[in-house]
């Protein structure tokens, strides 16, 4: 009997945590709605863009460079460098410590180079030190902004040298001559170090090493007349093969010009016409943008759900040398004002506009949209307009029984 009832206080208690856990978790979720704190946006002023996102691939002159069928081939240039038609593009050593080695040589007869005409330049040199000191400036931001960069000698070079500049004009001591001395010195252990062979192209153009091996996939020539079932048969045999190509040392870009083609909806170009420009910007680096002339595809036939879009484009770098399947964004116009997520617009009394916090009192100003997304609008900014939303003010994005005039304390 009494393990029966010791069963049924435990059942009871069980019963009693269930509904206190149920009580708990409804007074908590009354408390999150009738409860909901302020949160704020302040109003910035943005730059917006009515633009099309859409697949692409780039189409350009190029010529592949073959490997060299011996040796260790080693570049003459950077990526991206212009190179002229019977030039050296590569150099083929017999092994690689002859190449490391001629490596090495190259850089110390450049740093040899560089002392020996900071020294010419410094002898009987008289200089300003409040000059100096605002190049010194200058030169340090250009490091810090290179910092990216794999090749920092430049930066490097110059930043030393006006290092050394400012010491001698204070007076100290730099033995530029011993330093020279030295590098001579180095330079006598690699000065056998030569390639065996150069590698020279018979066309001009921009190099890259960089090779897919689907730089004649597209007959450059008929770029234009391509149909949208040939941009989707394309796309899709680059996107199906993603290891880059090693059998070529690398390419030459022969033409100025190269073409952008992207698949688009006929309602999203509407209002563009073949012959305008528009930015291009890629969805993987927004900052980099590139103008773009559209050849094609901006007047569709009546009844087109589809469009390829052909761009051309004549601004060439080591980062663009590289693209083939990618995915850009095309930037039809751009609009600036103040970014208002939509869940902060309101309607009062027929009159669009935002609540603001001031002083832990609201207040309703009145806006203009000039332009919406999904999750946002843009509205105009107008300093001159003392009822309309001013820079820097507290927008309310998250709030309960919002009033104009209303205390939050």
């Amino acid at each position: 009997m009494k393990k029966h009832s010791l069963n049924v206080n435990k059942s009871n208690v069980a019963i009693i945590i269930v509904v206190l856990i149920i009580l708990g978790i409804f007074c908590a979720e009354m408390y999150s709605v009738t409860h909901i704190e302020l949160k704020t946006q302040t109003a910035l002023v943005s730059t917006v863009y009515e633009k099309i996102n859409a697949p692409a691939i780039v189409i350009r002159q190029e010529k592949v460079i073959p490997n060299s069928s011996s040796g260790i081939t080693v570049a003459c240039h950077k990526n991206s460098a212009k190179i002229k038609k019977g030039g050296n593009v590569a150099m083929v050593f017999s092994s690689e410590q002859t190449a490391t080695n001629y490596s090495k040589y190259l850089d110390l007869e450049q740093q040899r180079i560089h002392y020996e005409s900071l020294r010419a330049q410094t002898v009987g040199q008289s200089a300003d030190l409040e000059t100096i000191d605002k190049d010194i400036e200058q030169k340090v931001i250009d490091y810090v902004e290179n910092l990216n960069e794999e090749d920092m000698t430049d930066e490097r070079e110059s930043l030393n040298s006006v290092l050394i500049r400012r010491q001698i004009l204070i007076g100290e001591q730099v033995d530029l001559q011993s330093y020279i001395t030295s590098l001579t010195k180095e330079l006598s252990q690699y000065n056998r170090s030569t390639p065996e062979s150069y590698i020279t192209t018979d066309v001009s153009g921009v190099f890259s090493t960089y090779t897919d091996g689907f730089e004649n996939l597209v007959d450059f020539e008929k770029v234009e007349d391509m149909t949208i079932d040939d941009f989707k048969a394309t796309k899709e045999k680059i996107d199906s093969q993603t290891q880059k190509n090693n059998d070529n040392f690398g390419k030459i870009i022969t033409g100025c010009d190269w073409y952008v083609q992207a698949l688009a909806k006929v309602d999203e170009v509407k209002g563009l016409q073949n012959g305008d420009y528009v930015e291009i910007a890629l969805k993987d680096d927004k900052n980099t943008t590139i103008k773009a002339k559209i050849i094609t595809g901006a007047e569709p036939e009546l009844g087109d759900e589809e469009t390829l879009l052909v761009l051309r484009c004549n601004v060439m770098n080591e980062s663009l040398a590289e693209l083939r399947s990618t995915e850009i964004e095309i930037r039809k116009n751009s609009y600036e004002g103040i970014k208002v997520p939509t869940q902060a617009l309101h309607v009062v009394d027929g009159k669009k506009g935002v609540y603001v916090l001031i002083a832990s009192q609201l207040k309703f100003r009145q806006v203009n949209v000039i332009y919406s997304e999904n999750d946002y609008v843009l509205v105009e900014y107008d300093s001159s307009n003392s009822e309309s939303i001013r820079l820097y003010d507290k927008i309310i994005i998250q709030g309960k029984d919002l009033e104009d005039g209303k205390v939050y304390t």
